[in-house]
């Protein structure tokens, strides 16, 4: 039971690798796309695409496909609440590594695989150890290999938003400047993405593309304030459809949610400064005030002992 359960884990890490380690469809298409707009003449592109897919690795040619088709599969097999509550989270960490929301599915499966044969395994190991160490070791080992994908991708995810926080108000800054100078909302987010960089900014020109591709503007900020999950974001998304809806000037209402973005700052900022002296009491019971007893008491403590010491061996 145990080897087939250890090569079910090393199939399972072997799709992973290529399916992580290579291009996905939309990367291929996206290539061939430009490829066949750089090209003028009819017959070199259809030259040039045939040629490249031909130059391509035996992997991304055959193997890519079949791993595409069974991550479809297991895709559609899996509940539908699954998938959709996997894509928002994948969204908002910025799809890390490339991952897409079959690939996490089939990672998070075979890490419980593989969660549940290494704890199998300890749990064979600590025979002679105490009953409860045995189980705490085998509950912990399970419960950190299974739930290893998750904890990545959240973590990855807080990451982001931390990064979209703070660059949110410089960026709004600038949008402001821009609308102020006689600019529309399309052409700042334009100057906004040629200028600065980070995930907000790739946000920003997802966003961008979606409206020049023909979305409306308002869908396409929802889907923006869905995707990131932050809440500053998702009511910067209100505020300007509140404006558009009412008919208020584009950057008043830029200027007024930015202004309110900076006191809010300044208020978590004397919040944190407020708590960090009951943050440091922690390290300073356990690892200053040992060090300085040791070194304040140490040599009187010393002297004690030898007075103490001397004065029994006279007697």
């Amino acid at each position: 039971m145990l080897w087939i359960a250890g090569g079910i884990f090393v199939a399972a890490a072997v799709v992973l690798y290529f399916g992580l380690a290579q291009p996905t469809t939309d990367a291929r298409m996206q290539r061939r796309r430009e490829a066949v707009l750089q090209e003028t003449d009819s017959r070199s592109q259809v030259r040039s695409v045939v040629s490249e897919e031909l130059s391509a690795s035996f992997t991304e040619r055959v193997l890519q496909p079949v791993i595409d088709m069974v991550s479809q599969r297991l895709a559609a097999a899996a509940p539908e609440g699954m998938i959709s509550a996997a894509q928002g989270k994948l969204a908002a960490a910025g799809y890390p590594l490339g991952l897409t929301e079959p690939v996490f599915l089939l990672l998070r499966g075979g890490a419980a695989l593989g969660g549940a044969a290494a704890s199998y395994m300890i749990f064979l190991h600590l025979a002679n150890s105490a009953p409860l160490m045995r189980m705490t070791v085998t509950l912990f080992v399970l419960m950190a290999i299974s739930m290893g994908p998750d904890y990545f991708v959240s973590g990855r995810m807080k990451t982001r938003q931390t990064a979209i926080r703070r660059s949110l108000p410089d960026l709004l800054d600038l949008l402001v400047v821009c609308t102020e100078a006689g600019m529309g909302l399309d052409g700042a987010l334009a100057e906004v993405v040629n200028r600065k960089e980070g995930p907000l900014v790739d946000e920003f020109n997802r966003t961008l593309v979606e409206v020049r591709l023909g979305k409306r503007r308002n869908e396409a900020w929802q889907d923006l304030s869905d995707r990131v999950q932050v809440r500053e974001l998702a009511t910067l998304v209100a505020a300007l459809y509140q404006a558009q809806t009412m008919g208020v000037s584009i950057a008043r209402a830029l200027r007024a949610h930015s202004d309110a973005l900076r006191s809010q700052r300044s208020i978590r900022i004397k919040e944190q400064g407020a708590i960090l002296s009951t943050k440091m009491l922690f390290p300073l019971i356990f690892c200053i005030f040992p060090a300085l007893f040791v070194v304040i008491l140490g040599p009187g403590a010393i002297q004690i002992m030898h007075t103490f010491g001397g004065g029994g061996g006279g007697g």
